[in-house]
């Protein structure tokens, strides 16, 4: 068929090879191989080669085969093989598709953790806005002979100058954030208040760790409750520590009750002698967050979960709530309606709505932002004095985000929890007393591992997911799934989106594969699944890229790829040794491999023979996401600190490797590395800028002249020509304090 197709015969792939199609480079010179290495016959094991033999004959339909491979002979042989062959097929297609979804579903569960002796020491910055929890909290690191400078703010307010005056000068040995313990009336501002605070450590250059403290935000066993608002904080920090990995702690959960058990096993928490980053305090003891796999449901009879009466799909019009339209419409549900902001505005509502009448159902298409709570109950009441009772609800509303940290500002984080969060508190409040056969949340691994630049949607995700536990907990029918990316459309296909997402090992799943799962889930009435199609080699080395990550071990292959990037590590760690003794040269020569080396990962190639020296970063297909990962992975291997803009200031791998063989040759005088104290400068008049108001400082104002009219007549008097040759020849402290006598700061 392929040599026909290859002369222009028209071949219908799709009915031959009903699988999913697998794009290939388009360039045609690429040696990479991309084909799966299969074990040659002669090395498989007899009894695989005859198993394989055997299901291919079934796979094939072909009984003279499956004859010849049991060794039946005659007619009357054959006859009961033909009549089972529907019967084999069908087991072995059923059987193999089970197989490939069960490999696209994880849970969460809580592995318990030695409690260790260690104790917190030295000073610690201990942010609150009060409430007796706090206090407790604080009372207890003191009782410890922990130094504890306290900063009490008040939640929606800046947080920037009480930090900057609490500041000691002694080094900080951790931040403790307890500001998500406070009673605060607006639940809302727990996470705006815990975003302000990573913010502004990082403007003031803060490098302790930070540990967040939450509150029954975790379900874990037999807990009885759960507080989304708090969960936020869980989905907000899990975005800290992959944006800010150098910089971040944990996160720790406490229980209902605090009594003096609790309290000093947080300290023990805090101390980081776990080696965990995401622990839950409880009466039994401590427990380790862990991201597992989880087999469908075994050991009760399957339900065939089926739609009836109405259905509300919020989000109705957007890919993904077509697709579930679509999924419904065909499982027949009767009445089908679908809310999103612009109603039938929206673009491809009306051929939606064609597509589902033609399957069968009723379709209203209404304008309502579930945000609102008094229009989502206006719409509901609508309904049900109509006589048109809904029976089950979608939530796929939400909306995308794609900003660092240090770019999301609260406006950006209220416009992202008012459709997914907001939303999902208000349906479940309004059908709070419903007796619904399905409310189903669509939520995201963001708020599950994280993810960069998505720390407002993982945080709201994470609220979604704490909202279908606590429905269960009071008795009510809810299922979360946390999606990894789809394949056509959603938020993955906006921009590059997907395509980063694949550098980084996830890949988008089929909106079959995912529909089947979300049958799976409703017939077994699962309360949380989180689904996604990884490749955990290529994820593993992303996602610990800046710090080691407990949650994956237990995945399999995740310890396995961990395994070997820790030995990858120990290897550049050791990058001083190969350094030691090379000259200027051999050492930038030595950095530009380094760089080549890490670039190569983070883009995902198998090698550096893809990343040219001379060939700009931008070029090689790095956005502004794989820029923070490349300066982690940067950091970590040279103990350097480099701001996430490294590529943009240094545009090319050997610029870069310049400025790193400058910062490590710390006596070595070039302009280079005087252009690099200037940046320094540069960044601590920022600071003091930042800091000053509307207050001026005009003797640095003068300052600066004055060393720029020194700097101007120097270089043009000839007679002075020996001031560029003091220059070469000064060490980088002389610069330094030239710079700092100069300036007075």
């Amino acid at each position: 068929m392929a040599h026909l197709h290859t002369r222009g015969t028209a071949v219908t792939w799709p009915t031959l090879a009903p699988a999913p199609r697998v794009d290939l480079p388009t360039y045609a010179f690429n040696r990479q191989r991309y084909w799966l290495d299969v074990a040659a016959p002669s090395e498989q094991a007899p009894g695989l080669a005859v198993d394989d033999a055997f299901w291919s004959a079934v796979e094939g339909d072909d009984v003279e085969r499956l004859a010849h491979t049991l060794g039946v002979h005659g007619d009357d042989g054959r006859a009961p093989l033909q009549e089972l062959m529907p019967m084999l097929s069908d087991w072995r297609r059923r059987s193999r598709e089970r197989s490939a979804l069960d490999d696209l579903r994880y849970g969460v569960t809580w592995e318990p953790v030695t409690e260790p002796a260690a104790l917190p020491t030295g000073t610690w910055l201990v942010v609150t806005a009060g409430g007796s929890a706090a206090d407790a909290c604080t009372d207890a690191l003191v009782r410890q002979g922990v130094d504890v400078v306290r900063v009490e703010t008040t939640p929606g307010k800046s947080i920037v100058d009480p930090l900057r005056d609490a500041l000691p000068g002694t080094p900080l040995q951790g931040v403790l954030s307890l500001l998500s313990l406070t009673d605060a009336p607006e639940p809302s501002l727990i996470t705006a208040s815990a975003l302000a605070l990573v913010r502004a450590l990082g403007d003031l250059d803060v490098r302790a760790p930070l540990w967040c403290v939450t509150r029954e935000a975790v379900a874990v066993g037999t807990d009885r409750d759960i507080r989304p608002e708090q969960a936020q904080i869980w989905g907000l920090g899990r975005v800290v520590a992959l944006e800010h990995s150098d910089r971040w702690g944990g996160l720790v959960d406490l229980p209902a009750e605090l009594d003096q058990r609790a309290l000093t096993r947080l300290c023990a928490v805090l101390a980081g002698a776990t080696g965990e980053d995401q622990v839950a305090v409880r009466p039994r003891g401590l427990l380790a967050r862990r991201l597992t796999r989880l087999p469908q449901p075994k050991g009760r009879e399957e339900h065939r979960w089926t739609p009836r009466g109405t259905v509300l799909v919020t989000g109705g019009t957007g890919a993904l709530g077509a697709h579930v339209a679509r999924w419904l419409a065909r499982a027949g549900a009767e009445h089908l309606v679908l809310t999103s902001r612009r109603g039938p505005a929206a673009p491809e509502a009306a051929a939606l709505e064609a597509e589902l009448i033609a399957l069968g159902a009723e379709v209203t298409i209404a304008a309502c932002d579930v945000a609102d709570r008094d229009a989502l109950a206006a719409l509901v009441g609508g309904f049900a004095a109509n006589g048109s009772e809904i029976r089950a609800v979608v939530h796929t509303a939400g909306v995308a985000q794609s900003s660092p940290i240090s770019d999301t500002g609260i406006e950006q984080l209220t416009a992202i929890s008012s459709g997914k969060s907001d939303g999902a508190r208000n349906l479940d409040e309004v059908f709070a007393d419903a007796d619904l056969d399905a409310f189903i949340l669509f939520s995201s691994t963001a708020g599950v591992w994280g993810g960069a630049g998505q720390s407002a949607y993982g945080a709201a995700n994470a609220y979604l997911d704490a909202l279908a536990a606590r429905r269960r907990m009071r008795g009510r029918t809810a299922t979360s799934i946390a999606w990894g990316t789809w394949a056509g459309g959603g938020m993955a296909a906006q921009d590059d989106a997907e395509a980063q997402l694949r550098r980084r090992g996830v890949r988008p799943l089929t909106p079959e594969s995912a529909l089947a799962l979300l049958q799976q889930a409703l017939d077994h009435d699962e309360s949380f699944l989180t689904v996604a199609d990884i490749d955990w080699d290529r994820f593993t080395l992303s996602f610990t890229s800046g710090r080691p990550s407990p949650l994956l071990d237990g995945i399999p292959e995740a310890r396995q790829s961990r395994t070997a990037v820790e030995s990858g590590t120990q290897k550049v760690s050791r990058l001083d040794e190969q350094l030691a003794g090379l000259s200027g040269a051999e050492r930038e020569q030595v950095l530009v491999e380094v760089v080549r080396t890490h670039a190569a990962v983070v883009l995902g190639h198998a090698d550096a023979e893809g990343i040219a020296a001379d060939k700009p970063f931008r070029d090689l297909g790095f956005d502004s996401l794989a820029a923070v990962e490349f300066r982690n992975r940067l950091n970590e291997t040279t103990g350097l600190q480099l701001p996430a803009t490294s590529i943009f200031d240094y545009p090319t791998p050997r610029e870069l490797a310049a400025h790193l063989r400058t910062a490590w040759d710390g006596d070595e005088v070039t302009e280079n590395s005087v252009l690099a104290e200037i940046d320094r400068l540069e960044s601590r008049l920022v600071a003091v800028a930042a800091g000053a108001g509307d207050r001026t400082h005009p003797d640095i104002a003068a300052r600066l002249d004055a060393l720029m009219a020194r700097w101007g007549a120097r270089k043009g008097e000839a007679a002075d020509a020996g001031a560029a040759e003091h220059i070469q020849s000064a060490t980088r402290d002389e610069v330094f304090d030239f710079i700092d006598n100069e300036l007075g700061i």
